[in-house]
């Protein structure tokens, strides 16, 4: 037997000691406050300390009186109340390994207890040494107290099983997360209810990853779960579960971590319905769009981009001979980098490019094309956009038209030049025959009739010179101007004299405005002087009596600008649209051929000009045109323009 431990708090009474001296169980006598008194051999034996160390060392921190918390609760009284009955519990040894114990306890006189701890380590099944194994230090690698604030600590759910599957432990993010716990074995998993976010399928108790790791060893990551809580919410977590090993490798429990992800499932999925939503507006937009990356690679494309292109497929600038293509303007083909889309990732932007392409089936479609860089936030190309429009159809009719007026004023032309000779013919001879009876006794009704005739076929021969110049219009005829230094001065002052006989019996006001100083400018004075006379004319038939037309010349830096206003009611915007087309006229009652503003543009034109009409505050109508300063070829002197009109 040892020698008796002693210390300085008393004299331990001798039948006592020699009691627990002989005891085959381990003894402890402390204080009620955990400090020990005396321990007999076997408490040496079972602890591992030497009798001396033993004393040092206090009896709650050589009990497991932490974990798991409904045995911790039922330790305390071990020594502080006394308990007769075994309280199963855990010791520590000295070499820091842990013991399954079962303890009791009785109160002493003085405030001291004795406690008996009886080893049972060989007594307990498979199952409670694998929940040793769990908690102890070799299984977790770090002390149980520290494990369990790490865990406590953690944002994400962590659930610990047994060897059964039976959940023994978790942290409070995991209940945070399920709104609750429930300790149960692997059939009762049907308590945490879960479906297959990818599937939607739900999960079997035996199909939770705890199962599966526990009873096949698998190990599971970053599954996809949407659950039900305890509290009836919903919740999408990933499931994460592995199972836990043994020294022999054997499957001692599993272990469980669940990510709450709900907030960002819920955006990503906001995020697919939106995506779902444009690409079904891009799909039913009529319009071809092309979205290419950094580096020119197409990244998406719509329904009316593969319809548009039978199959053809732009896959960027380097590849972009996948689609032939012209310009319609200059019908030049359309090099790989001058694509539109190729344009803008270098910053460019484009903006209704008409184009032909081949498609692969041979034929030819025509293309409004748009373009842009898509930028981020601090300025930088990192994409690019394009959008097209099949306008075959529309460009087909429009080819059509532009043929068939071509043709109608190609036969109005050639009609009009040969009306041209007979006209003349009948003014040769109305003019014979007016001389003849004036020479003649009586022959003042024939000079009448002569006189009228002859006016008759000038103002014919006036209507055919009309439709040749028109006709020259729609044709590409070259009508010749005779360039010369035009006074714009002059000009009006000329326009004011010949518009009197309109404006006599008429009750309306003239007005000319102009500078005397401004300076002159290359043109042909009579035909400029023919537009001012159409203009006027038209202003007079279109005022009422008491009202006034104005005649302005200024300068500007484009060329001197004219304009002919009138007063009156405003003329609909709509209608000023059409003014210049041949044979337009603002009412059917007017009178005349419609010809007069469609021959004043193209003198206009010819003139490098331009003419329009606008409305003006308080008037009818103000028509303006302006006039380029020069067109003089210094090589040459005045030269004579030869000007398409189309």
């Amino acid at each position: 037997m040892n020698e008796s431990l002693a210390v300085e708090h008393g004299q331990i009474d001798q039948d006592l000691r020699a009691i627990i001296d002989v005891a085959p169980e381990a003894v402890f006598l402390a204080w009620r406050s955990g400090e020990l008194i005396h321990a007999n051999e076997a408490a040496c034996a079972l602890s591992g300390y030497a009798p001396s160390a033993l004393l040092k060392q206090p009896l709650d921190r050589m009990l497991a009186l932490t974990w798991p918390a409904e045995e911790a609760e039922a330790i305390n009284p071990v020594w502080q109340r006394g308990r007769r009955e075994a309280v199963p519990t855990w010791l520590r040894r000295a070499d820091g390994t842990w013991v399954a114990v079962e303890a009791s306890a009785l109160l002493l006189p003085g405030g001291k207890v004795q406690v008996w701890i009886r080893d049972v380590s060989g007594h307990r099944s498979r199952e409670d040494h694998a929940m040793e194994t769990i908690r102890s230090e070799h299984a977790l690698g770090v002390n149980e107290r520290l494990l369990k604030t790490i865990f406590d600590l953690l944002p994400v759910g962590v659930w610990l099983a047994d060897r059964r599957g039976r959940i023994v432990g978790n942290n409070p993010a995991a209940e945070r997360i399920w709104k609750g716990a429930r300790y149960v074995d692997i059939p009762g998993y049907g308590e945490y209810k879960g479906w297959r976010v990818e599937t939607g399928e739900p999960i079997a108790p035996e199909d939770w990853g705890m199962a599966r790791a526990i009873t096949q060893g698998q190990t599971v990551t970053g599954e996809l779960v949407r659950i039900q809580c305890f509290d009836g919410s919903f919740k999408t977590i990933i499931y994460s579960a592995a199972p836990l090993l043994g020294e022999q490798g054997e499957i001692t429990g599993g272990i469980v971590v669940n990510e709450d992800i709900t907030r960002l499932h819920e955006a990503q999925e906001r995020q697919r319905d939106s995506e779902d939503l444009l690409r079904l507006v891009f799909d039913l937009l009529p319009v071809a769009l092309w979205v290419a990356d950094r580096d020119g690679t197409i990244t998406f494309t719509n329904v009316a981009a593969d319809h548009i292109c039978n199959g053809v497929e732009y896959a960027g600038p380097e590849s972009g001979d996948a689609l032939k293509a012209w310009s319609v303007e200059t019908g030049e083909p359309i090099a790989d980098e001058e694509w539109a889309l190729a344009r803008a990732l270098r910053g460019e932007t484009s903006r209704s490019e008409l184009i032909r392409i081949e498609c692969r089936d041979g034929s030819t479609k025509t293309l409004m094309m748009w373009a842009a860089a898509i930028r981020s936030g601090d300025g930088e190309v990192i994409g690019a956009i394009a959008a097209s429009e099949d306008v075959t159809p529309l460009q087909y009719t429009q080819d059509q038209l532009r043929s068939a007026v071509r043709e109608r004023e190609r036969i109005l032309a050639v009609v009009a030049h040969d009306l041209r000779n007979p006209l003349a013919a009948l003014m040769a001879h109305a003019s014979t025959a007016q001389l003849a009876a004036s020479r003649l006794p009586g022959g003042e009704k024939v000079v009448a009739q002569a006189a009228s005739i002859k006016d008759i076929t000038k103002r014919a021969s006036g209507l055919v010179n009309d439709l040749l110049s028109v006709g020259a219009a729609g044709t590409g005829g070259h009508p010749m101007l005779d360039f010369a230094a035009v006074s714009p001065a002059s000009l009006l002052a000329r326009a004011a004299d010949a518009a009197q006989p309109l404006l006599a019996g008429k009750e309306l006001a003239l007005e000319i405005k102009s500078a005397n100083d401004l300076p002159e400018f290359d043109g042909d004075a009579n035909r400029i002087l023919r537009v001012l006379g159409n203009l006027l004319e038209n202003a007079v038939k279109f005022t009422a009596p008491a009202g006034r037309v104005t005649v302005v010349a200024e300068a500007t830096d484009a060329g001197v600008l004219f304009s002919v206003a009138n007063s009156g009611a405003p003329v609909d915007a709509a209608e000023l649209e059409h003014m210049f087309q041949p044979f337009w006229q603002a009412r059917s009652d007017a009178g005349g051929t419609g010809l007069g503003l469609a021959i004043c543009r193209s003198i206009v034109e010819a003139h490098g000009g331009r003419i329009w009409a606008e409305p003006a505050e308080g008037q009818r109508l103000k028509v303006r045109f302006v006039l380029p300063w020069s067109h003089r070829d210094t090589s040459t002197g005045p030269r004579r323009s030869a000007v398409n009109f189309a």
